[in-house]
């Protein structure tokens, strides 16, 4: 049987998702900062690029929820 090895981007995505859990749990930083920071570690690492990673925050349900959140 062959032994797997990772990419580099599997590698990458992997310890951002581990930091992102461990800032979870941890919860010194808000929420939405975390999430924000991990998309955009994973945007300068290359992983995704910008159009994709920021496209859905003009969902019309992204919006919708912000607008909810406004008014509450």
């Amino acid at each position: 049987m062959k032994a797997m090895s990772l990419t580099t981007p599997q590698i990458l995505i992997f310890a951002i998702l581990v930091a992102m859990m461990g800032l979870f749990l941890w919860g010194r930083f808000r929420h939405d900062v975390v999430a924000l920071t991990a998309l955009l570690a994973c945007v300068i690492a290359g992983l995704v690029t910008s159009g994709v990673a920021f496209a859905g925050f003009g969902h019309p349900a992204v919006i919708t929820v912000a607008c909810v959140l406004v008014l509450s």
